[in-house]
């Protein structure tokens, strides 16, 4: 979700959710990823009880109407990392790739 930042700046944010095969959630994984598309640098973050967790990029120049965040790695220990499972429920991403669009 993209929200407003002072002096014209605003901020993105992408929230991740990280389960098991049979749909369990996984707690402490570390998800990682790359902004691009008018953002730059990494992040991550690591999911809590529920799998869920959320990874901000602040500062994004106001002319810049949308960002990309792409996750790169899954890691949590015991558990191996599936890209080609990745998915998203409410249809707005591949669940690996987002965009998320100025406010």
């Amino acid at each position: 979700s993209g929200a407003p930042a002072p002096r014209g700046r605003w901020e993105a944010t992408v929230s991740v959710l990280v389960h098991s095969g049979s749909e369990a959630p996984v707690a402490g994984a570390t998800v990682s990823g790359n902004w691009s598309a008018g953002a730059n640098g990494s992040g991550s973050c690591v999911t809590d009880g529920t799998g869920r967790c959320s990874v901000a990029k602040t500062n994004i120049k106001g002319n810049v109407s949308g960002v990309t965040f792409t996750v790169t790695s899954v890691s949590s220990a015991g558990n191996v990392y599936s890209a080609v499972a990745n998915h998203d429920p409410d249809g707005d991403s591949n669940g690996t790739t987002i965009v998320v669009t100025a406010p």
